[in-house]
């Protein structure tokens, strides 16, 4: 690996992706109570818990595809867009395949159970995965994985963009965007392209999967870890992020909680000066604090991208047969959080960590191979 790159090793990005990782894990646990549609509903649902996951989806993904974005300037660092493609596939695409075939499968067959159809078995059922796919009421569908399709989408899609800035002359236009967004509050230009993309792409995007925005989110990612200055100034801002991230997300909550009906361009002005500021306010405060590593992040570094691919199939099945228990709805949020955890971490550390046989299939390197800390494009993987 590049000296020059592993010089520019960020710590805190590491510890951003467990934190959103780990979140997800949490999120999808609490779904079966909240006032929205899941694979598994429970009969009670919690307002407060609603508004809460509402909060908590405007920035989980964009936080996590902007580290990638990150991930993918370190990752291509010498690299041809040839190998980086390659690398992209094998990481990407090898872990999807299976993932919903083996992995995403489980889901589908726990969901119509719980909707009353009825099946001999598992094995009576998988043939029945192929019926068409989710969106037209059929049951083939990727699930949660749709972020790993996404992202190598995203990653083909601004391969040529990522290169150019690469290049002597990408380095003269990323030295003078340098200089226009390091001035005070300049930083805040990043987010223009978000709201652009949100007013004249997002409706006419498909939905949830393949939205400009998170492209440029990508992109915003890349570039913030360009230059060394735009990261100082991110982290010089970050009162200011959260300030104005509170400001704008307060009030988003206050008109939903009020029933005040907010244009579409309202709502994408939020989402983008109110939640981007929020993840730049994430950005600075673990640049300022999080720029460290030990034991447990180099564990848990490696562990979450197995934890994602994991995690919901799990999620599913508990929530399957706790949500029909007599038990009050915390509690039975509690069992599905903590199963899941546990469940998650047991499958992971001793029947995938150890064998290289396995390790692939979920995106890890063969353990003879993990020589060096880098830099993985998908999801920013750390290689120790």
């Amino acid at each position: 690996m590049n000296s020059q790159i592993v010089k520019q090793r960020r710590h805190e990005l590491d510890w951003l992706r467990v934190f959103a990782f780990f979140l997800l894990i949490f999120f999808h646990a609490g779904m079966p109570f909240v006032a929205h549609d899941w694979h598994i509903n429970n009969a009670e649902t919690s307002i407060g818990m609603t508004h809460l996951w509402s909060f908590f989806h405007n920035w989980r993904m964009p936080l996590l595809f902007v580290v990638s974005g990150a991930g993918i300037w370190y990752a291509l660092g010498n690299r041809t867009g040839i190998a980086f493609v390659k690398e992209r596939m094998k990481r990407l695409l090898i872990p999807l395949v299976f993932g919903v075939f083996v992995i995403v499968a489980p889901q589908v067959y726990f969901e119509r159970m719980f909707e009353g159809q009825v099946f001999n078995s598992y094995i009576d059922f998988y043939p029945h995965f192929f019926d068409g796919n989710i969106f037209n009421g059929g049951n083939f569908t990727p699930n949660h994985l749709w972020f790993i399709y996404a992202l190598f989408f995203y990653c083909i899609a601004g391969l040529p963009f990522f290169l150019f800035l690469k290049s002597t002359y990408g380095k003269v236009v990323l030295n003078k965007l340098e200089a226009m967004i390091t001035n005070p509050m300049g930083i805040y230009l990043m987010l223009l392209p978000l709201y652009l993309s949100l007013t004249y792409l997002k409706p006419y995007g498909m939905e949830y999967v393949f939205e400009y925005y998170h492209l440029v989110l990508v992109i915003i990612g890349f570039v913030l870890v360009s230059k060394d200055k735009i990261m100082e100034s991110i982290q010089s801002h970050r009162l200011p992020s959260i300030i104005i991230a509170t400001v704008f997300i307060s009030y988003s909550k206050y008109a939903e909680m009020n029933s005040i009906n907010l244009s579409p361009d309202n709502i994408y002005f939020i989402t983008a000066f109110g939640y981007g500021s929020l993840i730049f306010a994430f950005l600075g405060y673990a640049r300022r604090y999080l720029n460290f590593s030990n034991a447990f992040l180099k564990y848990t570094n490696e562990a979450v991208y197995p934890f994602y691919i994991l995690h919901q199939t799990i999620t599913v099945i508990l929530a399957f047969y706790i949500v029909p228990l007599e038990l009050n709805i915390w509690l039975k949020f509690i069992l599905t959080s903590f199963g899941t955890a546990v469940f998650t971490i047991a499958i992971y550390h001793f029947l995938i960590k150890p064998f290289n046989f396995i390790r692939p299939l979920f995106g890890l390197h063969k353990l003879k191979k993990i020589k060096h800390e880098s830099y993985d494009a998908e999801l920013c993987i750390t290689k120790n």
